[in-house]
């Protein structure tokens, strides 16, 4: 009986001495395997990948991938839809002794990813061979945790019917955040089981045209949908704040947002999507829900609408100051606001229905120091073309004389011994025209 002990455990110092020399062997060379783990990944993935270097690590087992990089698929153009300078994966030693690989955490350092969407519904991060049968669904397999470091994602899609490389639609520079994966069997059918829940920091976003600084959000990732849940940040010298979410389910991807900001100064939001001067300033509180599909073309967010409300305190609208029916209405206004421009206003407020480049308000206010406009109309973006129409009322009653100053505005009227008249302001954003209509 000793000496089979002895023979047995002669056998296990085999056994244990030829698994650190594999291991030893693995370390000092792991680059030759690097064809054959790049082989696998592409039988398993129908992508193209590139891994330029690696190095493994015993105590604890952990491989570090160099250059690591993901290229896009047909149809769509040549380039990377991954590129990462560093890669680092931990790995559980007992997922190994029972033959199976399994990554404990995965650290991406400094990745720029390019997320871009066919017509058709493919997406360059899925196999082309299988993308018609399957649904784009997000989940991270075997990989428990993982951790993006300063890494810079942009999102685009490919114009219809042409394919031809369309505008960016998303963009978050110098963003860093962990997610864990908490439901690994997710499925379509589940959508309403949130199956990777996180964290991120993000230096920049840019969704169209609008800017976000500085943004802290919780994320949640459900098998179709990506949400930036509970999101603060700041824009345009104010705050925000909501939850935003795009939905990949179908063949073009929709988007959802909850927005509340407070502190904006609006003639710097107004900057991104026109030139010139300012032609409304002041500081801006809003809620807004927007939604829509984000479309396969050269203007890939014309499709937008939504609704919300807005509060512009302290500003001007700086494109009336030189027209005359304003400087009628100016003598009119509150005692020691006359060093004020023309067209000054405290509080600018309404309603927005925005839908299809065109935006309607229902009802909205100025209150030029005493003087309030109610009205409503529509203002076409694409054209910049205004038609508001409403009344203007004098808050001070002017007794006696009432009649007297209505003859200065056709169609004027005394209500209460307030004057009130209307107005119709035309025109173009640029060049807006406020005139007294009878």
């Amino acid at each position: 009986m000793a000496k089979g002990v002895k023979i047995g455990l002669t056998i296990v110092a085999c056994a244990i001495l030829g698994l650190c020399a594999a291991a030893w062997y693995t370390v000092r060379n792991p680059d030759r395997y690097v064809p054959e783990a790049v082989a696998y990944l592409q039988k398993k993935t129908g992508l193209q990948i590139e891994i330029q270097h690696v190095s493994v690590r015993l105590l604890p087992l952990s491989v570090r991938l160099y250059g690591v990089a993901v290229k896009n698929p047909k149809p769509f153009p040549p380039g990377y839809f991954l590129q990462a300078p560093e890669v680092d994966a931990a790995i559980p030693w007992m997922s190994l002794i029972h033959g199976k690989v399994a990554i404990r955490s995965l650290v991406v350092e400094k990745p720029v990813i390019h997320l871009i969407s066919d017509p058709d519904g493919l997406w360059n991060f899925q196999d082309p061979s299988s993308a018609n049968t399957q649904p784009v669904r997000f989940s991270m397999g075997t990989i428990s945790s993982l951790q993006i470091n300063n890494g810079t994602l942009y999102g685009s899609g490919l114009i219809d019917p042409s394919d031809a490389p369309g505008p960016l639609v998303f963009t978050a520079e110098n963003f860093s955040g962990g997610v864990q994966q908490l439901n690994g069997n997710a499925s379509k059918n589940a959508s309403t089981r949130i199956s990777i829940v996180g964290s991120l920091t993000v230096g920049t976003v840019i969704f169209g045209r609008i800017q976000l600084r500085e943004i802290h959000s919780q994320v949640q990732i459900e098998p179709a949908q990506f949400t930036f849940k509970n999101f603060a940040a700041k824009t345009y010298r104010g705050k925000a704040a909501g939850d935003f979410s795009f939905d990949f389910s179908g063949i073009q991807t929709r988007f959802d947002t909850d927005l509340r900001v407070s502190g904006v100064g609006i003639n710097y939001l107004l900057a991104e999507f026109e030139a010139g001067q300012p032609k409304i300033t002041g500081m801006m509180e809003a809620d807004m829900k927007l939604n829509g599909i984000i479309e396969h073309s050269a203007n890939p967010l014309s499709g937008i609408h939504g609704t919300g409300h807005f509060n512009i305190r302290k500003g001007e609208i700086t494109a009336l100051n030189g027209n005359k029916s304003m400087a009628q209405m100016a003598r009119f206004r509150d005692p020691g606001t006359n060093f004020l421009p023309t067209a000054a206003f405290s509080s600018f407020r309404g309603d927005l229905d925005l839908n299809r480049q065109q935006i309607f308000s229902r009802q909205i206010n100025v209150d030029f120091y005493g003087i309030d406009v109610d009205g409503s109309g529509t203002v076409d973006e694409l054209n910049s073309r205004l038609d508001y129409k409403g009344n203007a009322t004098i808050q001070t009653k002017q007794g006696f004389f009432v009649s007297t100053f209505a003859r200065l505005f056709k169609g004027a009227d005394s209500q209460h011994g307030r004057l009130v008249f209307p107005l119709r302001i035309t025109g173009t954003l640029n060049n807006p025209k406020c005139a007294v209509v009878d």
